[in-house]
């Protein structure tokens, strides 16, 4: 009797492959050539910004342009008021998009092509809303408003963003909806020439990112909260932070576990905003995609407790080599439970040095299959050098699969 092999079979190809666009891709090359040139190039899901934020990139490829300023928190469809009412918040439609719905244009053409297209939707992330509305953002310890981002907690951002998910699901020819910036933003953000000169650590930073607005604050203390202890201890160690810069004090905690150890109250409060943000993650699943066959897909790494709302998890290894992203595959990998079947992508960047050439971005690719991802997501048409575009059409296509 022939023995079993006992050994994990490694699968054949990666069954999702996807590519971030933008609808200025389409316009300036034409709907048509950029989702033929897709398919020809081995992939087979185009993730197309349904909404964006406001940004400053160099186009390296673009035929009419290099240098381009996106407008700050617009949508590329035309949305439709009937989902949003009477209500503030309401998608605004970029210049580019009044004569042309280019989900619209994009699904047509995904479907002519044998692609899957897939909606990629910034939420709270909105300088231009934020601006508008700055009693909707974000607010830290000393009251600060931060303009680029909205509060997930206040009523009528999140019924915002539920009604944006499902304006998109149900008009649009799209299999998923890959959700980025559904929760609350960074202090630290790339801001209009920001800067700080006090040199604040990653964690005091998250410290300043904390949102302790009025709503955060009511609902928290609903939920059994002390956020008076929390405001206190909050800034108290940002103060010593700024008080004794460039140097810390003695005992200077480094890290929020070290904080929540020695304040309880801080620790219930961040329990407090993860489970809030599920209840988000949750109500989109079960209201915005309701009657939907649309998928959800997070930016995040695999969540037992969003296992049975989210399809899709994910990790990222922008910048990383074949070696470094197979250590974070099979990391993400083994945090996934063999009983769950969504989908676990690989978010690869197509830039910046690494992959430095075409052997190490085969390298990179073949890491991510055989470490058991079933999907990647390559960053981003736009600003990629077209030589790293053209690397991927020669490579990809040997892992092409639709079935793993």
């Amino acid at each position: 009797m022939t023995n079993l092999r006992r050994h994990r079979e490694i699968p054949r190809g990666i069954n999702h492959r996807s590519l971030f666009l933008h609808a200025w891709d389409l316009a300036g090359e034409g709907t048509d050539a950029v989702m033929g040139s897709a398919a020809e190039a081995g992939l087979n899901v185009m993730c197309l910004a349904a909404t964006y934020h406001s940004g400053w990139f160099l186009h390296p490829g673009h035929p009419g342009h290099r240098a381009f300023m996106a407008e700050s928190g617009v949508c590329y469809f035309q949305p439709r008021k009937t989902y949003f009412g009477n209500a503030r918040l309401f998608p605004k439609m970029a210049t580019l998009a009044k004569k042309q719905d280019w989900m619209l244009q994009a699904g047509k053409h995904a479907k002519k092509h044998g692609l899957d297209l897939v909606a990629w939707v910034i939420g709270t992330h909105n300088t231009r809303a934020g601006t508008q509305f700055p009693e909707l953002t974000q607010k830290n310890v000393y009251g600060d408003s931060f303009p680029h981002a909205l509060c997930p907690a206040n009523d009528e951002v999140w019924a915002y963003l539920l009604q944006l998910c499902r304006n998109i699901a149900c008009e649009y020819p799209v299999s998923a909806l890959q959700l980025e910036s559904f929760g609350w933003m960074t202090f630290a953000h790339g801001h209009h020439h920001e800067r700080d000169l006090v040199g604040l650590t990653p964690f005091e930073q998250e410290l300043m990112s904390l949102c302790l607005c009025g709503v955060c604050s009511q609902k928290a203390r609903r939920a059994g909260v002390d956020v008076a202890k929390v405001k206190h201890r909050v800034k108290q160690i940002l103060e010593a932070a700024m008080r004794e810069a460039p140097n810390r004090p003695r005992n200077h905690p480094r890290r929020m576990q070290e904080l929540e150890a020695a304040c309880p109250e801080l620790q219930k409060f961040n329990a407090w905003r993860k489970t809030f943000l599920d209840s988000l993650i949750a109500a989109i699943k079960t209201q915005a995609l309701i009657t939907t066959d649309c998928r959800l897909l997070l930016q995040t790494p695999f969540d037992p407790a969003l296992a049975g709302v989210a399809d899709g998890f994910a990790c990222g290894a922008y910048g990383r080599t074949g070696p470094e992203t197979a250590l974070i595959c099979r990391q993400a990998k083994a945090a996934v439970p063999r009983d769950w079947n969504g989908l676990l992508q690989c978010f690869i960047q197509l830039g910046v040095g690494i992959p430095a050439n075409e052997k190490q971005l085969r390298a990179i690719i073949s890491a991510v299959r055989d470490e058991g991802c079933n999907g990647i997501n390559f960053y981003n048409r736009s600003e990629s050098p077209p030589r790293m575009l053209k690397w991927l059409a020669n490579i990809l296509p040997d892992f092409a699969c639709e079935n793993i």
